[in-house]
């Protein structure tokens, strides 16, 4: 965090720039999010968290804003509020046509959602397609959206159990109550290391889902921005290995663990 204050002390300020009707120097803003994207952002019934949020505040806490998270509900409701301009920013959203007409998009992408199957190494399991699934037994957390595609898939096709404990779906797999579980793609193969399990799970070479993650601004937001720090501040966060270090923290909390603590 001092190497990125730093690095902010030595640029030139500029203009901020306007995403509002009448744009103002806001002191706050709100932030809220998908409810079920962990560990990028997901909701508590209370606020958003994620590892989006957290840069975001971050982010702007180096300009003097603060940050207010609030917690939306579904993610149609939180689209229609952030269209509304009912809150200021999404921190983690994908980038459509449609968004576009009512979003100002902070370049680059926070992040890239995907998804990746897991199973016991010992099961000598070779999965490579989705239709391999049909005829096995699946686990994924609840809170977790799997895209669209594969959301109906599962829904018609697979025995895919849903769960509330992230950490279950793991255990089950190791003791073989389930043929393979369905997990974010985190760097360093981290879900493997959290339960001290390494060698004993494998991944398969199947793409679940994959999708880029853009911080979101509304353009009904009465508040201006500046676009230009938030973009470099993002990209040297992720070049300096900090936004992959903050989002390795959130899946501890996601998950349930301490961040000083071994499963």
């Amino acid at each position: 965090m001092r190497a990125l204050r730093r690095y902010f002390l030595h640029l030139p300020w500029l203009l901020l720039a306007s995403t509002g009707a009448h744009g103002q120097a806001c002191s706050q803003v709100t932030i809220a999010g998908h409810p079920n994207l962990p560990p990028v952002v997901w909701g508590d019934y209370l606020s958003t968290l994620g590892s989006a949020p957290e840069l975001v505040s971050e982010m702007l806490a180096e300009q003097g804003i603060s940050v207010h998270s609030d917690f939306k509900g579904g993610n149609n409701r939180v689209m229609r509020d952030f269209k509304l301009g009912k809150f200021d920013i999404n921190p983690a959203m994908a980038r459509t046509p449609e968004a576009e007409s009512y979003t100002v998009f902070v370049e680059p992408p926070i992040y890239t959602q995907s998804y990746i199957v897991i199973t016991r190494r010992r099961s000598n399991l070779e999965i490579t397609d989705w239709s391999q699934l049909r005829k096995l037994k699946g686990v994924a957390s609840k809170d977790t959206y799997l895209g669209a595609r594969f959301e109906a898939f599962a829904e018609a096709e697979l025995d895919l159990l849903r769960i509330q404990n992230a950490q279950q779906g793991l255990k089950m797999l190791n003791v073989g109550r389930v043929d393979y579980a369905i997990y974010p793609q985190i760097q360093d193969d981290l879900f493997v290391s959290l339960l001290d399990m390494e060698g004993v799970f494998e991944k398969m070479p199947v793409d679940i889902a994959s999708f880029e993650l853009y911080i979101g601004i509304s353009r009904a937001s009465l508040c201006d921005f500046p676009l230009q720090q938030m973009s470099e501040w993002l990209s040297h966060s992720q070049h300096s290995g900090h936004a992959a270090h903050v989002m390795n923290d959130n899946l501890y909390k996601w998950m349930g663990y301490g961040l000083n603590q071994k499963p």
